[in-house]
């Protein structure tokens, strides 16, 4: 595993680092309560929101921006009726004294909401012949055409056509 330049020395807790590149890492919260937190440099100890999980990972300081974000996602006002709730977390971004840093952000959206599959799009029929020819010409499958659009009776029989007419 690479060591992020600006890892913090305190690895007891979650850090932007440790979240997949790009990706939400969905938690299950399994406590959250109020703890005294050493600061690993200054020996200083600061009363935090911690957050434990179910899953095996380490616990989040959760600051005042995510315990609002985990309101919203989760519809629970108190830390007590949170228990058993999914959050999602994610790399984010955020200013500090005029620099901008990388953090970790809890996702506003309830989970349920967000695995829902999106809906597909609708196509026009100029924008479908277009894609038609695309096939044909090797340069796109009927799979993705399928996949990624909510096509008409009469597109999604043209569509057999061509596979019929393909073997």
């Amino acid at each position: 595993m690479k060591t992020h330049w600006l890892q913090s020395p305190n690895k007891n807790y979650l850090g932007h680092w440790d979240l997949p590149e790009g990706d939400n890492l969905i938690l299950t919260i399994k406590s959250a309560d109020w703890e005294a937190v050493e600061n690993p440099v200054t020996k200083q100890k600061k009363e935090c929101r911690v957050i434990r999980f179910e899953e095996d990972v380490k616990p989040l300081i959760c600051n005042q921006t995510n315990a609002q974000s985990i309101m919203v996602s989760t519809g629970q006002k108190y830390m007590d009726d949170s228990i058993g709730c999914k959050i999602a977390l994610y790399e984010s971004q955020t200013k500090v004294k005029g620099e901008t840093v990388d953090c970790i952000r809890v996702r506003r959206e309830p989970i349920d909401q967000m695995l829902k599959p999106k809906p597909k799009k609708k196509i026009t029929d100029m924008r479908f012949k277009q894609a038609l020819e695309k096939i044909k010409s090797g340069e796109y499958t009927t799979d993705e055409l399928v996949e990624k659009h909510e096509l008409t009776a009469d597109q999604q029989q043209k569509v057999t056509e061509l596979i019929l007419a393909n073997g």
